[in-house]
């Protein structure tokens, strides 16, 4: 498994093993593990991708990412990404990716951005 995921607050947070993400076979295994994301972010419609670890990623991954993206949409599931690395994020603001995508610099300010978090049968 390429992800790791975590529950936080009501969010669930996606954060990735390797720091260079390169490889053909390893982006289609992480193509394949984005398809459950969905399914496992339904119940309280919160998704975070952290780039934390990560420093190098090919076009294709990117490519991954607004799959993701167009799946999050269909499912009505935000999607926020966040700790995306300065040459990372060079690539993606040539691309014009922010204009697409919900970028945060850290985790905690990407979870403050889904806004109030649900307790139980009420929000607060």
């Amino acid at each position: 498994m390429a992800l790791n995921l975590q529950d936080k607050e009501d969010v669930v947070v996606v954060t990735f093993q390797d720091t260079r993400i390169l490889d053909q076979t390893q982006i289609a295994e992480i193509g394949e593990e984005f398809k459950n994301l969905t399914l496992q972010a339904a119940a309280d419609h919160k998704l975070l991708l952290n780039f934390d670890r990560v420093q190098f990623m090919s076009s294709s991954m990117i490519g991954q990412i607004l799959r993701l993206s167009k799946m999050c949409k269909r499912d009505k599931v935000k999607l926020k990404l966040c700790s995306i690395c300065p040459n990372i994020m060079e690539v993606f603001n040539l691309m014009g990716l922010r204009k697409v995508l919900d970028i945060y610099d850290t985790e905690h300010d990407a979870i403050e951005a889904f806004g109030p978090r649900r307790l139980g049968w009420f929000r607060r």
